[in-house]
This record gives C-alpha cells, sequence and structure tokens, in this order.
C-alpha cells in the first residue's frame, strides 16, 4: 500500500503542478461555466475513481471504514450507541452511516456515501467563499484528499462541513440563535473534537446570549437522552485523547532528548487542550473587528491545525480536516513557497500513516532508535507533517494581524 500512495501522490503531484503553472489559462476557461466544471472534477477526480477501484478492479474497503461498518450493521439492528456497540465519533454519526447500507450491504457504500458527501462540503464551501472553482480544482487532485477520501473514506471533513453549512445559514438569516444551533447539530453528527472550537468561536460572537441558546437548544435534550440511555458512556470517545498517535511536537520531541520529554501520560492531554484554547483566545483577540464570515473559517484553521501539532493523540489523518479551508481561506498570495509546502505536506500525509502501520505502530524512545534507515525515514516524515503546519500558521494565520 505504500508503494501504491506513494506512486499515486507522484502522479497527482506532477498533475497538480501543470495545473498550477497553468492558472491564468485554466481558470479564464472555468470561469465561463464554473458549476459544470465542478461536475466534472468531481466525476473525474472522486466518483471515477471509486468505480475503477471498488467497482472495475474489484478492491475491498479498508482502515477505519471497517469500523464504520461494523457500529453502522450494529445501528441497523436497533443498537443503543455507546451502550450496545462502540464508536470513537459522535453519537448520530453510526446512524448516519446506515444509510447507504439500505440500498447497498457494503462498506464500499460508506466509502461513496463520505465521497458525496465531501462533494457536497466543497460544493458549499464554494458558495460560502465566492472563490472560483479553480481552488476546487486544487483541492481534489491534492493527493491527500484523494487518498484519505476515495481509498480511506474518511469522514473527518464533516467537522469544516458543520462549520460551512451553520456559516451558509447565518449568512442568509444574520442570526446567532440559527448558528449556534447548527453548530450543536455539527457535534452530534461529527466528533467530540468539534467542541474545541466552540470556547474561541462563544468569545469572537456579538450575541453571545442567542448564540449559546442555540447551543444548548441542542445540546441539552442530547445531553439528557444520552445519559439517560447510557449514563457517562457517551464520554467514550474523548478516552481517544490518552492514546498517544504521531505525528505530533510530542512524538518528535520525545526520542532526541532520549525521554525526557515523555509521551503518553495525561498531563500532556491538558497542555495541549489548554493550548488550543490559548491559540483561539489569542487569535480572536487579534481579529475580535473581523467579519465573522471571514474570522471562523480561519479560526477554524488556525485551531486545527495546532491541535495536529500539540495533542499526543493525533494522526495525519486530521490534515482532511484542515486542507479544504486551507485551499479557501489563504488570504496571502499563492507563492512557491506555498505551493512547494502544500505539496510536501501532502506526501508527508500519505507515507507517514502506512510506513508507521506497517512497522507495528511503533514508538521511537531514543536518539538510538532513530538509526535505523526506516525509522529515520518515519521520523523525517513526522518532522516534515508537523513543520508544515508550524510554516502554514506562522505565514497566514497565526502571527498575522
Amino acid at each position: 500500500m505504500l508503494i501504491y500512495k506513494l506512486i499515486l501522490g507522484a502522479i497527482l503531484s506532477v498533475l497538480l503542478v501543470g495545473v498550477i503553472l497553468l492558472k491564468d489559462r485554466l481558470e479564464a476557461i472555468i470561469n465561463k461555466a464554473p458549476n459544470r466544471w465542478l461536475l466534472i472534477f468531481s466525476f473525474v477526480f472522486r466518483l471515477l475513481p471509486f468505480i475503477v477501484i471498488y467497482i472495475f478492479l474489484g478492491f475491498d474497503a479498508r482502515s477505519d471504514v471497517l469500523m464504520f461498518y461494523d457500529s453502522a450493521l450494529a445501528a441497523a439492528k436497533g443498537g443503543i450507541v455507546y451502550k450496545d456497540f462502540d464508536t470513537a465519533y459522535s453519537p448520530l454519526f453510526p446512524y448516519i452511516t446506515v444509510l447507504p447500507l439500505w440500498i447497498w450491504d457494503s462498506a464500499k457504500a460508506i466509502i461513496l456515501e463520505m465521497i458525496l458527501f465531501e462533494l457536497v462540503i466543497l460544493w458549499a464551501t464554494v458558495r460560502l467563499t465566492q472563490l472560483s472553482v479553480y481552488n476546487a480544482l486544487i483541492y481534489l487532485m491534492l493527493p491527500a484528499t484523494f487518498i484519505l477520501s476515495v481509498l480511506g473514506g474518511q469522514e473527518d471533513i464533516l467537522m469544516w462541513g458543520a462549520l460551512v453549512l451553520a456559516l451558509l445559514v447565518f449568512k442568509r438569516n444574520q442570526n446567532y440563535l440559527y448558528l449556534g444551533i447548527m453548530l450543536g447539530f455539527g457535534l452530534l453528527v461529527t466528533k467530540a473534537l468539534l467542541v474545541l472550537f466552540l470556547p474561541a468561536v462563544f468569545l469572537f460572537v456579538r450575541d453571545k446570549v442567542k448564540f449559546s441558546l442555540g447551543l444548548l437548544l441542542v445540546g441539552i435534550p442530547s445531553l439528557i437522552i444520552l445519559f439517560l440511555s447510557v449514563q457517562w458512556g457517551f464520554l467514550s470517545p474523548i478516552q481517544q485523547a490518552n492514546d498517544p498517535r504521531l505525528p505530533n511536537i510530542w512524538s518528535i520531541l520525545h526520542p532526541i532528548t532520549n525521554g525526557l520529554i515523555p509521551l503518553g501520560p495525561k498531563w500532556i492531554n491538558w497542555v495541549g487542550l489548554l493550548s488550543i484554547l490559548g491559540v483561539g483566545f489569542y487569535f480572536v483577540a487579534q481579529r475580535i473587528k473581523s467579519p465573522l464570515l471571514e474570522f471562523l473559517p480561519q479560526l477554524f484553521l488556525v485551531i486545527y491545525m495546532w491541535l495536529m501539532i500539540s495533542q499526543q493523540s493525533s494522526v495525519v489523518n486530521y490534515a482532511y480536516t484542515i486542507l479544504m479551508p486551507l485551499i479557501f481561506v489563504w488570504k496571502k498570495a499563492y507563492t512557491p513557497s506555498f505551493w512547494l509546502v502544500l505539496i510536501l505536506f501532502n506526501l508527508g500525509v500519505i507515507l507517514q500513516a502506512p510506513l508507521w502501520w506497517g512497522m507495528g505502530m511503533i514508538y521511537f524512545h531514543s536518539i538510538s532508535d532513530l538509526l535505523v534507515p526506516m525509522h529515520a525515514l518515519e521520523y523525517f516524515l513526522e518532522i516534515l507533517v508537523v513543520g508544515s503546519l508550524f510554516w502554514f500558521l506562522k505565514n497566514m494565520l497565526f502571527l498575522k494581524k
């Protein structure tokens, strides 16, 4: 699988460079019929590969999709989430993944569902930002988004989708109550990680009472139902934070300090959590007068980039959360440096995970562990991913007023 991903990544990267070099010519053509081109690009880079890989070639679903499938089957039999079956996701997620199984009882149906969700979110993002469909083409051609979507069937992009949908509703109604309600539903459908975004949003919004009321209108009934059904079992997804993974700043510092900076203690989770809140509050203080529709997508990007860096349980799959907003929220010029870092980041994302899993999800505890060539390669990919995230934060958002 590592070799396949390397080949796919190289091909997509070369094609992407060509699209970047031909930007003016391609954008002029695309802008004449943007909706038609968005449909064409969606088919060529998502639906057609799905048909070829899973229907024509007969490949099976892999990775997290198999867990989605198992929990969906349990939900289809009337099981109660967190009580009759486990899931690492929000309470409604297993019941959403049931839907395509009524038509096609296969884990592949869930991959197709996630691809369709991704394309809807992409359409909504184009509509929200009013940017060219050329940006959508760039997004669809990124090696990481292609592999995480078509080969991985990942769901992390749903958190970005929840925000985009909430902002589209707010854009139409200018009502903070609806903003709170939509983000509350987003918490029920996506991941508990979305909650890390909300404190900074609360600090930023002008009508905090209506925003809070919207969250509570969704949150309180949901918590009552969950507690009556499973008691404290609904907190089980949070326990995922106790499992150290990589890459992140802790997995990078741990071996080069010969274990002086630890990996695994729960207090590191608190350091990560508090730093996420601090980064969010600092960014709000920088841009408190910014328009909400412009600011919240940038805040989302800052929060989840920093989460990937600071949380010891973060994995490269979280890149699927940030790549769409990165393409559509970037406010500086698209310099050669940006494109270079973006492509390197994508290659790091798609290669680190299969290499690490192939080595048995090993952890490096000392400098001597890094002297093994394959260990050194994996560690280099960790540095590449985390270093790219720092570069994006420094140059785009975190330090720029």
